[in-house]
């Protein structure tokens, strides 16, 4: 019902055939057999296990330049919260992308409502399948299930708990018209709202791999690639650098394509940002040490140039000291987990229960800018004050008119407020702000930083005062 049967890849180097699957309703289930029977079968590294495919006498990978299919794989464990706004923001893309004509759900041990979720949509569009795998295996094997299930030359795999906005997923795969690309990446764009030091550090971190990767390509979260791999090995972890090495190794390019966007959800409490982190780093670290390729956040010099292009563009110093220094404190207890030698146990990573939800019932999803713009406001007759008496303008009742994001700070006889946004925004601040104090006379704006918006897209219910 609404399946779509892709072609298994069982003559691929380093596997066997598997045992078959279970398919019942436009759902395909893994057996524990045939998920334990497959990861055995991959016990030859990823790094030397290569499909059959053209190289010249140098080992470099050719691709004919031509039109190419594509399929869009979805991993998913327990993502009832977000998982049908993910799937339904990839299908409109689908609508629009000749490329791909397939989405897969690779739903792993879930325990909530996400294989129902995914059956129901299956039943309804046939370009939607989803593989049940009855236990969590990690990452990497729900990659392994993907690949063999499929045959596309082209694979693209993103998180159930991620929306890829508007026009992203064709920009995506568009330099791959290029024979000499092999991956590209998108932008991740959380929606955690800039307050607190979490909040900030979060945003922070993905600005910060945004200008690392303008100039040395470091791509997550949401990536397309070149089939050059049957699968990774059963060890692996860190699946995304890991094909990076692969894809350089084999003399292509790495693509970094900022116009493509996917809006996900950071940690919200500073013990899961923390633990986050140094797992990541550790990750890195062991792949650095193994294959001696290096992700560019691993380079000092390159993050100290991010951090002052962040600086330059308006960006609050202390909450870049902050997260700097919780990134110091991520790596040191990363390299010490290395040198001490203790036994990796993240080949199934705990999930972070706080990032599930990208969009918070009620609010929608905003336009994402870099840049801010500020307003001048002066004050007519009555004087700022903390507290609402008379003849004074309580500051706090003015944070509430604002959006979370957007920044007060009081002046001697005028308030300034900076807003992340373009004209449009910066108009109806203004608007909102001059309709709730007769007071405040708007003297004028000045841009600090401009830019084009991404992520466009809308969900969910009317935006709301400070909706995320």
């Amino acid at each position: 019902m609404g399946s779509f049967q892709a072609p298994r890849q069982d003559g691929l180097i380093g596997s066997r055939p598997a045992p078959d699957s279970l398919v019942t309703g436009g759902a395909t289930t893994i057996s524990d057999e045939t998920s334990e029977g497959h990861a055995a079968a991959i016990q030859t590294s990823a790094l030397a296990s290569i499909v059959s495919t053209p190289h010249d006498a140098n080992g470099t990978f050719h691709q004919p330049r031509q039109s190419f299919a594509a399929v869009v794989g979805v991993l998913a464990h327990n993502e009832e919260a977000t998982i049908e706004t993910s799937l339904r923001a990839l299908l409109e893309e689908l609508s629009v992308c000749t490329h791909v004509k397939a989405l897969v759900v690779v739903a792993s041990g879930c325990t909530d409502s996400t294989e129902r979720i995914v059956q129901s949509l299956a039943e309804h569009d046939n370009r939607v399948r989803l593989i049940a795998e009855p236990r969590r295996s990690g990452k990497v094997a729900a990659i392994n299930v993907l690949l063999r299930e499929t045959s596309e030359p082209v694979v693209v795999v993103i998180g159930g708990d991620m929306v890829i906005t508007k026009g992203s997923l064709a920009k995506l795969l568009a330099p791959f018209e290029d024979a000499q690309v092999g991956m590209t990446g998108v932008r991740p764009i959380p929606t955690n709202p800039r307050v607190g030091l979490v909040g900030a550090a979060v945003n922070i971190l993905w600005d910060l791999h945004h200008e690392l990767s303008l100039d040395t390509p470091k791509l997550g979260e949401a990536v397309a690639f070149r089939r050059i791999v049957p699968g990774f090995d059963r060890g692996t972890v860190f699946d995304e650098a890991t094909m990076e090495h692969l894809v350089r190794s084999r003399g292509l390019r790495l693509k970094y394509v900022p116009e493509a966007t996917v809006r996900n959800r950071g940690p919200e409490t500073l013990r899961e940002y923390f633990l986050h982190r140094s797992r990541n780093i550790r990750e890195h670290l062991a792949l650095a040490s193994t294959t001696g390729y290096r992700v560019s956040t691993l380079s000092t010099r390159k993050c100290a140039r991010a951090v002052w292009r962040l600086w330059r563009k308006g960006e609050r110093p202390k909450y870049l000291a902050a997260t700097i220094a919780i990134e110091a404190l991520a790596s040191l207890r990363a390299r010490l987990w290395l040198v001490s030698g203790r036994r990796d146990t993240n080949i199934i990573w705990r999930p972070i229960t706080t990032s599930k939800q990208v969009v918070a019932n009620g609010h929608s999803m905003r336009a994402h800018y870099d840049g801010w713009r500020t307003i001048e406001f002066k004050l007519a007759h009555r004087v700022l004050s903390n507290h609402a008496r008379k003849n004074h303008i309580d500051l706090a009742e003015i944070r509430r008119a604002v959006r979370s994001d957007d920044r007060v700070v009081p002046k001697r006889n005028s308030i300034l407020v900076s807003v992340r946004g373009d004209g449009v925004a910066t108009e109806a601040v203004s608007a909102r702000l001059s309709g709730a104090f007769a007071d405040l006379a708007r003297q004028g704006s000045e841009s600090i930083y401009s830019d084009l918006p991404v992520a466009t897209r809308l969900e969910g219910p009317p935006n709301r005062a400070n909706g995320h």
